[in-house]
């Protein structure tokens, strides 16, 4: 049991003011200490004085403060927020909440409440809403399209605001977007789509990217949206903020080139990521897979093709989001990107990046999916370190103000430019110079200069430029701002700035790619020699330098005798070992210019620049000879082989074709010779003469 003195001693001690006064004469009662430190007045000139405490009320709020005792005896509590007036002349915000206490018969007895001094949150709250003004500065100044979307207790979300250049670029102005929902703004399609990347954005309390092709007043367009969740207090998000870029132009040169990337995607079977075709379905069942899903899932491809196991596979946690997206693709929204976890035949669970592709007809009736699974689980790793010091929104806002003498500064800078710069926004208010000594030495003049440019003619600052950030990495950032003229001549620009490193790396990655696929184009997988395709395409080239210049150049066909045999005898394995080893020995008689290409099958060709066609027989018989004398071990056995060839000159009125039909009759009399043999074409008469 607790002393009868506890809660009269813990009164007396608290911080709030604890008041009481009786009713109907309304004489304080009880008033504790905690008064005077608030008021700046004693308790005992309260007790003498029952109208003071009204009395130092702010002027401005003295009849709101009246009027709520009316409330108070209706009601039964009221609380109330107001400003009191010091004896030293501080204004100091109060927040009253009062109740009234009531007898047996239900008459009042007594008033009772709790004030608190809330000065500091009142001024708190001020700093927060002149940080808004600024934000809202930012978004009207903003070359990108922005928009804000409220997110309603029961999960609706209502467009609030779109930004001048949203508005411009959609052809929605403010007062037909306000208010509106995606389904009353949209059509029933684009509505649903556009409320599942809100739903995801939401559900993940993280920014999201995508791109999207939307059909509005302005006309049709792509956009690469990033979207960006805001949370109250208590973690609820409660608005959704849009940054969005068009990329009409960039998707447009993406379809006109789909078919190119189609070819592209069946050379990447021979590549060390997983590529796939499914059944347009929901299921994705594999229709083709390559070897390599073993390597990354230790599953053998015969264990997934034909039955819907990556449903399985998926991680419990993001198999609704992918199958949302799934979904959307084969509903015809076009390729999409995943991150998802995928689970290893021994338990654990792989990061991985996938993209799906929807193939369709002619008649645009739906083929098949086609895609690519890459492990990311070691980049994932790395990013979610780097991602835990990211704020939410990319990059950092600010103003940037350049006198007239050519002095700069950021009036007002968010705390990521830590991230960016390493630098403080309390230091760059002062000077820009610490933001200048982190850009890349080699870009500070490209900086300086698109600055000067923009001023001269108020047009949109973008840049991309490196800075050497105080961590030891090198970053890429991307900034944007738009200009004003203030009255004094300088220029102030509102803007951000976004850490792109990321982008630039993957643009890399991509060239490189890039390069590898072109390369996987021209060569010949097995043998590594050029395919018939290059080697045709080569053949043409040195035909059209012989037409121009008149100088000497010889084409020699040859192939393996017997080589079914050998394929019979020793194995398929073993005779591409044969088709290997021919090539390599033939690259060892051969100048760099020469090329020695295989045409298919057992079948290869060798184009000699700058020959004769006798200088083009003592090639092809030191060949000859060099595979006569070649062992090539398959097990424990050892394959002797020999070849036949056939050598032409090339004519100035040849094409490849008839060069490459005289060179076949050739290769066909040095194997009707008896074979093991070089048969060059007569310069004179056309006939094979045998060498």
């Amino acid at each position: 049991m607790l002393p009868d003195d506890f809660f009269a001693n813990l009164v007396e001690k608290v911080d709030d003011v604890i008041w009481a006064v009786g009713y109907p004469h309304l004489q304080l009662e009880y008033l504790n200490p905690a008064a005077a430190s608030v008021f700046g007045r004693p308790v005992q000139a309260f007790m003498e004085d029952p109208r003071l405490w009204l009395a130092i009320v702010h002027p401005d709020d003295h009849h709101d403060v009246a009027a709520s005792h009316d409330r108070l005896l209706e009601q039964g509590h009221v609380e109330r927020r107001y400003r009191i007036l010091r004896p030293d002349g501080e204004v100091v915000w109060i927040h009253d909440r009062a109740w009234l206490m009531r007898e047996a018969d239900a008459e009042p007895l007594r008033l009772f409440g709790v004030a608190r001094d809330v000065t500091h949150e009142m001024a708190e709250q001020q700093r927060l809403s002149s940080t808004l003004m600024l934000h809202r500065r930012f978004m009207e100044s903003a070359p990108d399209p922005i928009f804000l979307v409220k997110v309603e207790p029961d999960g609706t979300f209502v467009f609030r605001y779109n930004n001048p250049a949203h508005r411009l670029q959609t052809g929605i102005p403010l007062e037909v977007l306000r208010d509106q929902t995606p389904d009353t703004l949209l059509d029933a399609p684009q509505a649903a789509s556009v409320k599942a990347r809100y739903s995801e954005c939401v559900q993940l309390k993280q920014p999201i990217q995508y791109e999207e092709r939307r059909a509005l007043p302005a006309g049709t367009r792509d956009w690469q949206i990033m979207l960006v969740p805001v949370e109250d207090a208590a973690g609820n998000v409660i608005e959704l903020a849009g940054i969005a870029r068009d990329i009409t132009l960039l998707k447009a040169a993406e379809r006109k080139s789909r078919g190119a990337f189609e070819s592209l995607d069946q050379l990447l079977q021979a590549s060390p990521v997983v590529i796939y075709e499914c059944q347009p379905t929901p299921e994705l069942i594999p229709i083709y897979i390559s070897s390599s899903v073993e390597r990354l899932t230790g599953y053998a491809r015969s264990e997934l093709l034909g039955r819907p196991a990556w449903h399985a596979m998926l991680h419990p946690d993001d198999a609704p989001l992918v199958m949302d997206k799934v979904k959307a693709m084969l509903a015809g929204e076009g390729p999409i990107q995943l991150n998802y976890r995928l689970r290893h035949r021994e338990g654990h669970y792989l990061q991985v990046q996938s993209e799906k592709r929807l193939i369709c007809d002619e008649g645009g009736h739906s083929v098949k999916v086609v895609g690519a699974i890459l492990d990311i689980s070691h980049s994932i790793r790395l990013s979610q370190r780097l991602e835990k010091l990211a704020q939410q929104l990319p990059g950092f806002i600010y103003q940037y103000h350049l006198t007239l003498d050519g002095k700069g500064c950021f009036p007002y800078a968010s705390t990521s430019s830590l991230e960016i710069y390493g630098v403080p926004p309390e230091e760059l208010a002062h000077s820009d110079e610490a933001a200048f000594r982190k850009i890349h030495p080699d870009d500070q003049p490209d900086v300086k200069a698109a600055i000067e440019m923009s001023a001269e003619t108020l047009s949109p600052w973008h840049c991309e430029y490196r800075v050497l950030h105080p961590g030891g990495q090198e970053l890429w950032v991307e900034g944007s701002a738009a200009p004003e003229r203030l009255a004094d001549g300088s220029v102030l620009w509102h803007g951000y700035i976004a850490d792109v490193s990321e982008r630039k790396r993957l643009q890399l990655e991509l060239q490189k790619s890039e390069a590898r696929f072109r390369r996987l184009a021209t060569v010949d997988m097995l043998t590594g020699a050029p395919n018939r395709r290059h080697f045709m395409q080569s053949l043409d080239t040195e035909l059209s330098r012989v037409k121009r210049h008149g100088v000497a150049a010889c084409l020699v066909m040859f192939d393996a005798d017997h080589f079914k045999r050998i394929n019979d005898t020793f194995g398929h394995a073993a005779g591409d070992e044969v088709l290997k080893a021919l090539v390599i020995a033939g690259r060892e008689q051969l100048r760099t210019p020469d090329i020695l290409g295989r045409l298919g099958g057992e079948e290869f060709a060798i184009l000699l620049p700058d020959t004769s066609l006798d200088g083009a027989r003592g090639v092809a018989e030191r060949f000859r000879r060099g595979i006569a004398a070649l062992k090539v071990a398959s097990g424990d056995a050892s394959i002797s082989l020999t070849i036949s060839l056939g050598a032409v000159a090339l004519r100035a009125q040849d094409s490849p074709d008839s060069a490459m039909e005289r060179a076949d009759k050739t290769l066909y009399a040095a194997k009707a010779s008896g074979r093991d043999r070089v048969c060059c074409e007569s310069d004179g008469m056309g006939e094979a003469t045998i060498g």
